[in-house]
């Protein structure tokens, strides 16, 4: 496959990274097509650790209090990060606290490894993870929380959770019954704040994420919830039905495949998944909001460069239409007849399009004017191939807000399908690249004191143009194939469908 998501380090985000404020609806779309993971919940067994973790804060401590629950559980995910590091690194990156710990892991000659110092500071420099509540506080409670594998222990003290009875506790319990001189170890480590290298191996051996022995119960019960067997958990239903259309890719594709690519174009077996329909819809209006946030954000820079290129500042009116004079050669020509001129002939061809104009606005560049008039090509092709859908335009409606996504877009070509093509484009221009713009960045200063503007109004006029980088956002449908792999779906080593995920993938 060309793109995985990497298990990476969890970093701060980049406030800037959506100027036009589309990624929103990306989001909400994919959230409910993949709950329960997010895009940093990103191994399957870190679900069973985590409720093991509780269960045995829960046993050991008798308490719910805040600072015991962050020592235990800071020191839990330094211990299992070095553990693995130790055991197989290759297999281990991205884990919470492995790239703190890179160098002194891969140190034979240190043989005992403090647990304390690099845990104690949460928040400060020199720490495996700044998180206060760890890696599971930031990324994983949420997640746990909607699929009912943890609960709440006492309404004081919001952040200190147990497992639930059924689902949880039974996940707690396999991984101990499975594996109890490695949990031995491993808790004798957390509570005297010290780990030795080769307690660090034997851990490795029975814990690592990359471990999880297919015929085991831990499995069975992680299989179940990835599959969306369990009828309690509310986010079952949906990623069933994702999971399955994934696996449909996999099982189509030869070698390797862009997830992205098949999840819009939708050939072989999603072509005849008419049980899943809705899903492969709202995928679809996933992907063409990203198409055109995409052609909007090749805009953004372009506007930028042009601005920049003058010695005097400007103005909106001026910047616009230059942009759309490149965009739309044809001075006399309607938007509908100029959007018929540039249609492109199938699903595969937008894809592709998107995909160049990915990597020109992956790049602090002015794009040239090829990729000026490619955005407008993008635009106009989705608009015409999409307008008469009202399933995908339903699904593109339920995920707007204040019009900013492909819906927004094309809401807007259909009023202005009998006008000017250069002149409805300078508009579109002036709407959702600069007025967006500026009313977003303005709300990230006010509410977070995040200045993130790519160019400044000043008296009618842009000015201090300053070119980004964008990309597309990243859907859990990657992290998704990696819990199928995790869970012997997917075949870890070949890339190919198991006797296991096929039988998921037929099943009624």
């Amino acid at each position: 496959m060309s793109e995985i998501a990497n298990w990476t380090k969890p970093g701060s985000f980049s406030a800037g990274r959506d100027p036009l404020g589309f990624q929103a609806a990306s989001v909400r779309l994919y959230t409910s097509l993949v709950p329960g993971l997010t895009n940093v919940t990103n191994r399957l067994r870190y679900y069973s650790f985590y409720c093991w973790v509780l269960w045995q804060f829960e046993q050991i401590h008798h308490t719910s209090k805040e600072d015991k629950w962050i020592s235990f559980i800071r020191r839990s995910e330094a211990a299992i990060a070095l553990a693995c590091l130790i055991g197989d690194p290759t297999k281990a990156a991205g884990m919470a606290g492995s790239d703190w710990w890179r160098n002194a892991a891969a140190d034979s000659s240190i043989k005992k490894f403090d647990l304390i110092k690099p845990t104690n500071r949460p928040g400060k420099d020199g720490q495996y993870l700044k998180a206060k509540f760890g890696n599971f506080g930031q990324f994983y409670t949420a997640s746990m929380l909607e699929m009912k594998l943890i609960e709440r222990v006492e309404d004081n003290s919001p952040r200190v959770f147990g497992v639930t009875e059924a689902a949880g506790k039974a996940l707690a319990l396999a991984v101990q019954e499975e594996h109890p001189k490695a949990c031995e170890l491993f808790l004798r480590a957390v509570q005297t704040g010290s780990i030795s290298r080769q307690d660090c191996e034997t851990i490795s051996e029975s814990l690592h994420p990359s471990y999880l022995d297919p015929n085991s119960e831990e499995a069975r019960l992680l299989k179940e919830f990835i599959q969306g067997g369990r009828k309690e958990d509310p986010t079952s239903e949906p990623r069933r039905i994702t999971l399955r259309n994934m696996l449909a890719v996999v099982a189509d594709a030869e070698g390797e495949f862009d997830l992205r690519k098949e999840l819009y174009v939708q050939p072989g077996r999603l072509r005849e998944a008419t049980h899943a329909i809705e899903n492969l819809m709202e995928w679809r209006a996933y992907f063409i909001n990203e198409f055109c946030h995409i052609a909007l954000e090749v805009w953004v820079n372009a506007i930028v460069g042009l601005s920049n290129q003058l010695e005097e500042p400007s103005s909106v009116e001026k910047l616009a239409n230059d942009l759309a004079s490149i965009a739309v050669p044809d001075a006399k020509v309607s938007t509908a007849a100029f959007a018929k001129k540039l249609a492109l002939k199938d699903l595969e061809t937008e894809h592709d399009l998107g995909s160049e104009l990915v990597a020109v606005t992956s790049t602090k560049k002015r794009p040239d004017a090829g990729a000026i008039a490619g955005s407008a090509k993008l635009l106009l092709s989705l608009w015409l191939r999409w307008t008469g859908e009202a399933e995908v335009r339903d699904k593109l409606a339920l995920a707007t807000s204040e019009g900013r996504s492909a819906e927004g877009v094309f809401r807007f070509l259909d009023m202005n399908q009998n006008a000017n093509a250069r002149e409805a484009i300078a508009d579109l221009i002036k709407k959702f690249v600069v007025s967006n713009h500026l009313m977003i960045a303005g709300q990230k200063l006010a509410t977070g004191g995040r200045f993130t503007y790519r160019f400044l109004l000043d008296d009618g006029c842009l000015v201090d143009g300053e070119y980004g980088e964008y990309t597309y956002t990243t859907p859990r449908i990657f992290n998704l194939l990696t819990f199928a792999r995790d869970a012997h779906l997917v075949d870890p080593e070949s890339g190919k469908i198991t006797a296991a995920g096929t039988e998921f993938l037929n099943a009624a």
